[in-house]
This record gives C-alpha cells, sequence and structure tokens, in this order.
C-alpha cells in the first residue's frame, strides 16, 4: 500500500515536471536561439593551432587568415596563410574573399593578438561560424619554435674556429622598421613614396679630376648646401687586383685605398670590390673597412648581392652580425658557412618558392670562401683583425637595395660613425663600374658620382652633423 501511494506520488510529480517543460518548451527554444545570434569566435593557444594545421583530414577546408598589412606578410607568415588587412574586412570586397568559406574552420592571426580579436569579432558579425583567434599571434608563434614563410633573416654569430650560428625571422627585430606603402597599403620601393629633390633644391655637388693615372685618383669635390660650400679632396688608389677567366666564369676583384681629406682633417678606408660574370648569373660582393689603427680594423660592412640571369619571383635579405673579432679573410670563410645554412634552410622548408633561393646561397658559399682564401693568400699585409663586422646577404639589386641598406643600418645603429658606412654602401650599385674606373671618362665619373659622393655624405654626417638622409642620397643614384 505504501509502495502504491508512493507511485502515486512520483506520477504526479512527473506528470507536473511534464506540464512545466511543456509550459517553458517555447522560450527554452528563444534562449537557443539568441544564444545562436550571440555566437563569437574562440580563443586558442599557438599549440591549439598548430595541431589544427597538422589534422588536414580533420579540418579539410581549413583556412589561416593574415589580417596584418603587406608588408608586415612580406616579412613572414604561416605557410598557406592568406591575407586580407584587418581594415579591409568591413568592406564588401575584403569579406567576399571569404564568401564560400562561412562554415569553415578559419584560424585568424596577426602580430600579437589585438588586431586578430578585431578582425575574429568582424568575421562573427558577418555570419562566419567557426572562428578561432590565435592568442599572441605570429610573435607567440615563432615563440613556441613552429615554422614560417620567410625571406628575411637575422643571423649572429659567436666564436671563429667553430662559429655559432644563430638564425631568427628578421620580423622578431622590426619593431618600428620604416615600411614603404601605397595608398592601398601595398608594398612599393620607397624611393616611389619620396618625393625627390628637384633642379630648385639648394643642394649641389660638382666633381673635378685633380690627378690620374693607371692606379691612382685625386678628385676634388664641391658640396653645396644653403649657399654653404663644402670642398673635398677624394684619394683613391688601386692596391690590389685579380682577375681569373675561363669559359664558364670571370672572377675579377679590386682592393682600393681611399682618403678623404677636409681642410686639417682626413678619413682613411678601404674597399674591396669582388664581381662574378657567368651566364646563369652575376654575383657582387663590396666590403668596406675602416681602420683604427695600422694593425687594426675598426668595423666592416659587407654586401654579397646574388643575381641570377633568369627572371626571378622572390628575393630575400639575410643580416648578419659577427659578436666575436675576425681577422679579414675568416669573415669570408664564416658568410660561406652562413650561406651554407641559409642554402639548407629553404631546401628543408619543400616549399617550391622558396628552393629558388638555394642555388643562389650555395654560390653565396662557394664564391665566399673563395675569396677568403683569396684575401688570405694576396692580401696578408691588410687580413687584419676586424672588431665589429655587418654583413647583408640578398639577391635584391639595384636602388631598392640601397634603401635596404640604409635602414638595416639605422635600424641597428651599428656604431657611431656607421651613417658614413650607410651612404658608401650604395656604391654597390655602381660597383661593376668602379672595377675599371681606370679605363675611361665615364667610369671616373661613376667613382666620383658612386663612391665619392657616399663618402662625401658621410664626411658632412661625420664631421659638420649635416645629414641630406639616405632616401635622398638613392634619389641621386
Amino acid at each position: 500500500m505504501k509502495l502504491k501511494t508512493n507511485l502515486k506520488y512520483t506520477s504526479r510529480k512527473t506528470i507536473a515536471l511534464l506540464i512545466i517543460v511543456a509550459f517553458l518548451l517555447p522560450s527554452f527554444s528563444l534562449i537557443i536561439m539568441v544564444a545562436a545570434e550571440e555566437q563569437t569566435f574562440q580563443n586558442i593557444t599557438v599549440d591549439t593551432a598548430y595541431q589544427m594545421i597538422k589534422k588536414e583530414n580533420k579540418y579539410p577546408n581549413l583556412i589561416i587568415l593574415d589580417v596584418r598589412t603587406p608588408c608586415e606578410y612580406e616579412k613572414g607568415h604561416l605557410y598557406d596563410a592568406i591575407l586580407i588587412p584587418y581594415n579591409e574586412l568591413e568592406f564588401e570586397a575584403g569579406i567576399s574573399e571569404l564568401e564560400g568559406y562561412k562554415n569553415s574552420e578559419i584560424i585568424v592571426y596577426c602580430k600579437s593578438g589585438y588586431r586578430s580579436t578585431l578582425a575574429s569579432e568582424i568575421l562573427v558579425e558577418n555570419g562566419f561560424t567557426n572562428i578561432y583567434n590565435m592568442l599572441g599571434g605570429i610573435l607567440a608563434w615563432i615563440d613556441a619554435d613552429y615554422p614560417i614563410w620567410t625571406t628575411q633573416h637575422y643571423i649572429t654569430v659567436d666564436g671563429i674556429e667553430e662559429p655559432i650560428i644563430q638564425i631568427e625571422p628578421l620580423l622578431l627585430y622590426l619593431t618600428g622598421y620604416p615600411c614603404c606603402t601605397d595608398n592601398q597599403g601595398s608594398c612599393t620601393s620607397c624611393t616611389d613614396n619620396q618625393e625627390c629633390p628637384d633642379d630648385s633644391e639648394s643642394i649641389t655637388i660638382t666633381s673635378t679630376v685633380l690627378e690620374q693615372d693607371e692606379n691612382h685618383i685625386v678628385i676634388l669635390l664641391i658640396y653645396e648646401l644653403d649657399g654653404t660650400i663644402y670642398e673635398f679632396t677624394v684619394v683613391n688608389t688601386l692596391l690590389w687586383s685579380y682577375n681569373e677567366l675561363t669559359n664558364e666564369i670571370n672572377r675579377t676583384a679590386y682592393f682600393y685605398s681611399n682618403e678623404i681629406i677636409i681642410e686639417d682633417m682626413s678619413i682613411q678606408f678601404y674597399q674591396l670590390y669582388y664581381l662574378v660574370q657567368h651566364e646563369e648569373y652575376n654575383l657582387t660582393l663590396y666590403t668596406w673597412l675602416t681602420p683604427l689603427n695600422s694593425e687594426t680594423y675598426n668595423n666592416s660592412f659587407t654586401i654579397i648581392s646574388y643575381e641570377p640571369a633568369d627572371e626571378k619571383f622572390i628575393t630575400s635579405m639575410e643580416i648578419v652580425k659577427f659578436n666575436s673579432p675576425v681577422t679579414f679573410s675568416q669573415q669570408y670563410a664564416i658568410l660561406g658557412k652562413v650561406s651554407e645554412e641559409m642554402a639548407k634552410i629553404y631546401e628543408k622548408s619543400g616549399d617550391e618558392s622558396l628552393a629558388q633561393l638555394v642555388r643562389a646561397y650555395n654560390t653565396m658559399e662557394k664564391e665566399a670562401k673563395f675569396l677568403s682564401k683569396l684575401v688570405k693568400k694576396q692580401l696578408s699585409e691588410y687580413n687584419m683583425q676586424i672588431l665589429e663586422s655587418l654583413a647583408i646577404l640578398t639577391d635584391v639589386c639595384g636602388d631598392p637595395l640601397c634603401l635596404i641598406v640604409c635602414n638595416v643600418i639605422l635600424l641597428f645603429g651599428y656604431g657611431a660613425g656607421t651613417t658614413l658606412i650607410c651612404t658608401a654602401a650604395c656604391g654597390i650599385i655602381c660597383g661593376a663600374c668602379a672595377g675599371a674606373w681606370y679605363t675611361c671618362v665615364a667610369c671616373v665619373l661613376c667613382i666620383a658620382g658612386c663612391g665619392g659622393l657616399a663618402t662625401t655624405l658621410g664626411a658632412l654626417v661625420q664631421i659638420y652633423g649635416i645629414e641630406p638622409g639616405c632616401w635622398w642620397f638613392c634619389c641621386q643614384i
């Protein structure tokens, strides 16, 4: 009897509960609908993002969305990432690029996480249902040692005999780096965005050859700025030359001593040009050396530039900083090892676009090591220790290289006297004619216009504090 009473009581409770549920059911459906309308994105760590990207079978339609600027994207991005800057997502053109992926998983990232959060909100507002915001951005991704697509690296070298080579993406060091864009945010040549001085500007430079023979030239340079005239005497002496010509390759090297005389003061430096001509490529190596005394160089700056004969659609730039003193010849041997490591990195990437850089860096390795032996054997008198060395390995040629060199030097603050190096480094553009300056008047003018102008501007900076700027110098080239 007691059991029946309990069952009866339970049945009444069940019936009452069902009635309440039935009564609330429309409201419950409404709650579900509201929740759906308020759906938001998910924040995920870089580890979760990495696992999602690896699981191609589970996420066959996964989209990796980079919402930074085009310049940032070009300096490095996640593999297979597509670029739509976050501010473009607010417009129909930006959203339309993702129209077919409203229900696909989309991982959104930026530099550190702020812009990707804004972009994720915009995507959700436009009906995208599976948005994943990668916390910490690409900086956290790199910090977790996950791979990125990049052709720009910052490399440090410690030690000499068994150098420790540390290679990192350059974008880690590019906070505040000047990036030239057009009105649409696309990267362009910096010179395209600068208004170069016209003929009415009060900056004029004239040169006069005072002395000249086969291996020696003295040039008077007159620099006029806002009515003030500065006179310089530039003495250029060819100390050593080398030439090797075969059926396949032509190697030429020149080593110069230079002196700038300003009133009762003089500045001395050395320049090495190494030119390699091959039917499939040209390689130019340029080194600037500033002596500290008769036994030591204070600093050096080197550019190795590779230019393939066929058209290419990708460029690279590796900045190499030596943390230990090296000799003139050791510097090139180590740059050869650095080039070897970069060739391995691009080859192991498995990316077809990066694979075309492998030959460039294998060639740089070969020629740098060849030059190291050549300097050690034939320039032993000048094979002295260098206290501070910086180098750039690149396949960027022509005017853009000038701006890259200037910006890199200014970015890394390579010592108080490096604006002199900055302007002079632009002389690599004229390196080909500089190699045979004494053969014709045009080449003499080339030396005066490139090397002479560069060193003159550098002297103005160093002595008088006058700085027209790297972009102005590049306009003159």
